[in-house]
């Protein structure tokens, strides 16, 4: 097992919990215009080159995070329910497996097709 944090470090990235927020577009007859909502739907954690991420689109919320994926140039790895408080997750003591490790670097060197 690989620490997530010290992978954050050997490719220059920040490991942060966000929270994922789905986009749609509802319409609105009576005013003859479409608004757009946006829904909390579950925490993430990602390897981000982003110090300042807080909110990332989920085109997908249904969909388990069960490998490393990468979207929007983020490196999505774990997922929490909405109620987890993300002060309570110590990022020091999440761990990876070998075999994600490896993925996630050849994400890095652009051999994994984007998700």
């Amino acid at each position: 097992m690989i620490k997530a944090s010290e992978l954050a470090k050997e490719l220059g990235l920040y490991l942060k919990i966000v929270t994922s927020n789905k986009f749609f577009d509802t319409y609105n007859p009576f005013f003859n215009i479409f608004d757009e909502v946006e829904e909390p739907c579950r925490r993430i954690l990602v390897l981000t080159p982003y110090k300042e991420l807080e909110e990332v689109n989920d085109k997908n919320p249904a969909d388990p995070i069960i490998e490393p994926m990468l979207i929007e140039g983020n490196i999505w790895l774990k997922e929490y329910p909405l109620t987890t408080n993300p002060r309570k997750i110590n990022l020091d003591e999440i761990e990876i497996t070998e075999e994600f490790y490896n993925k996630i670097k050849n994400m890095e060197r652009g051999q994994t097709p984007l998700q």
